[in-house]
């Protein structure tokens, strides 16, 4: 703009003076024709000096076929005599003729009239797909990747958890490769893949410090490392439940129970009637409390209740009353222990009839829990069941689907029923491997579950290095301050879920990252390399890929004529003419004819 307006001003002033000195001439004939002359020479001077264009219309037709290439495309597969693009470099130097792009906005800017664009190789990302939103796309996918096919693992355990690494895996190998995960220098866990197929596989791992730790996930063949993926993960520490125990009497499964759970940090007290009128009181990383009478106040502070079914069905009316009103009201959890012996029903047993089978000697059996893959050690067993009802969930069955323990709903609260009363035969057995995996199953599944009113969340799966990683604040505040990594942050509000606030980061670093709100809570996440993960990325990008062309498909490609307007610049060579005309003009009228 200001180029143009100086240009304009400078030729004005010039064609003012120019013409000043014409009529200053004493030979005043002509003088019209001069005047035109020295405006015409002046304004084409202008015009060359400035960028002259129109717009008009022009019909086309859409054609032409073109091929982007991306990384893992196959050189036999492309159609000759076709024009090539790509915005990846490292492509041009390898493929000469393919034409190098700043970025994918060049195809839809400079190329609107394709017919198709055809996409070799693995593919684009998300991000970089929506460039190409209002372009016919096909796409020819690439034979898959050797490697990582999927990969899992939690972010986040808690002390006594083992860190379980699950995936697929593709060899294309005539030899096979081992699995190694590792923490530092030291091996956890390893397993090899078959040659030449596609193999699922699970590592594990137990952390024995708390905090933020990187494992890394090794393939070998022979002495080739093929990769070397790191497995961040957060060990938390437990905050430990505080379970009431009530016993309608002094036995091995009590005792055996009442000290596994003090030893895993478990906050326990417990009663057992001793006689008439005299109970025993003991307590477990707990302070001494008075379990003389059950009321809300006591009940508040657990998280679990644990009894005999004719211990509890023994409490007065009012105390069961209060036990009731604490499970359905302020989801206090309760397990129940029946025995064949229990008869008389009860509120606890409503959704567990239980039938006793008539035996001489009932043999000790497998059990089968509750999403784990193999069965336990054999465990002797009474000779009674549970009937399943359609409410309930299964959680622990014998051999012959025979349900041992089952769940339900009382209100906010979660009742477990079980038959099983001889556990502590795993223990003298010395099998706590299987003790602890049926009683862990039963306190999760039944224990008070307190609300989160906040919490943190990756949106972004594998982030690395110069990308963009969305971080997820989940509460019903708005957040007063947010900062990553120490730099001031200004979320947004979801617009569909109002109770969630948004990030987008960009992290400059690889390795662990902090986020922090209010100055207060704070949440970690891992940043990968670029090149990290290749196998999953290109997987990723194949199947985003795919997704993008068979939409783009659902719409007819444009073959008749388009109508689309363009703005062209008029040729210099007009200019260049009228200025030589009219100096030629005002050369010869003082020349040869004054």
């Amino acid at each position: 703009m200001n180029w143009t307006l100086s240009v304009i001003i400078i030729c004005t002033v010039l064609a003012f003076l120019f013409s000043w000195q014409e009529y200053r001439r004493a030979d005043h004939s002509r003088l019209l024709w001069r005047l035109m002359a020295i405006w015409i020479a002046l304004a084409a001077l202008a015009c060359i000096a400035l960028p002259i264009s129109y717009r008009t219309t022009s019909s086309t037709t859409a054609q032409t076929d073109v091929v982007l290439l991306t990384d893992g495309f196959d050189r036999d597969s492309i159609p000759a005599n076709v024009p090539m693009f790509t915005v990846d470099r490292d492509i041009k130097k390898a493929y000469p003729k393919a034409m190098l792009m700043s970025s994918l906005d060049e195809l839809a800017a400079h190329h609107p009239t394709f017919k198709q664009i055809k996409i070799f190789g693995y593919g684009l990302e998300e991000a970089d797909l929506s460039q190409l939103d209002s372009l016919p796309i096909s796409y020819t996918a690439p034979a898959v990747p050797p490697g990582l096919q999927s990969i899992s693992w939690p972010s986040t355990i808690h002390t006594g958890e083992p860190l379980v690494v699950q995936g697929q895996f593709y060899n294309e190998d005539s030899q096979p490769v081992k699995l190694q995960l590792k923490e530092l220098n030291t091996l956890s866990d390893s397993i090899v893949m078959p040659s030449t197929k596609t193999a699922y596989f699970q590592l594990k791992a137990k952390p024995k410090v708390t905090g933020r730790l990187v494992y890394q996930l090794l393939a070998l063949k022979g002495r080739d490392t093929l990769m070397n993926e790191s497995i961040p993960v957060t060990i938390e520490t437990t905050k430990p439940l505080r379970v009431l125990m009530l016993n309608a009497a002094p036995n091995f499964e009590n005792r055996f129970l009442k000290n596994w759970l003090g030893e895993n940090g478990y906050a326990v007290a417990s009663r057992a009637t001793i006689s008439q009128g005299k109970i025993s009181e003991d307590y477990i990383n707990l302070n001494k409390l008075s379990l003389q009478r059950l009321s809300p106040s006591l009940l508040n502070q657990f998280d679990l209740v644990i009894g005999d079914l004719s211990a509890l069905k023994a409490l007065p009316s009012n105390e069961s009353a209060i036990l009731r009103q604490q499970i359905g009201q302020n989801g206090l959890g309760i397990i129940v222990r029946a025995a064949s012996t229990d008869k008389t029903s009860s509120w606890l047993q409503r959704d567990f009839p239980v039938n006793t089978v008539t035996t001489k000697e009932q043999p000790a059996v497998p059990l089968k829990l509750q999403g784990a893959a193999d069965n336990t050690a054999k465990l002797s067993i009474d000779a009674a069941y549970i009937s399943y009802r359609p409410n309930t969930q299964t959680l622990v069955t014998d051999a012959q689907q025979h349900e041992l323990a089952g769940l339900t709903l009382l209100g906010a609260g979660k009742l477990v029923f079980t038959t099983l009363n001889h556990t502590n035969t795993w223990l003298l057995a010395g099998n706590r491997a299987d003790y602890g995996k049926l009683w862990s199953l039963l306190i999760s599944q039944a224990a008070k579950k307190h609300p989160v009113t906040q919490s943190w969340r990756l949106a972004t799966v594998l982030p690395v290095v110069n990308g963009p990683v969305q971080v997820v604040w989940q509460s019903g505040a708005a957040p007063q301050s947010v900062t990553i990594n120490g730099t001031s942050m200004a979320p947004t509000q979801n617009p569909d879920i109002p109770y969630e606030w948004l990030l987008t980061y960009w992290p400059q670093k690889p390795g662990w990252q902090t986020a922090k709100i209010n100055n207060n809570d704070s949440f970690n996440w891992f940043v990968y390399e670029k090149d990290s993960w290749n196998s999953i990325r290109k997987l990723k990008q194949i199947a985003a890929t795919q997704k993008f062309a068979a939409n783009r498909h659902k719409s007819p490609t444009v073959t008749k004529q388009i109508q689309q307007s363009e703005r062209k610049e008029v040729s210099k060579i007009y200019f260049y003419l009228l200025l030589l005309m009219a100096c030629t003009f005002l050369w010869v009228e003082r020349k040869f004819v004054s």
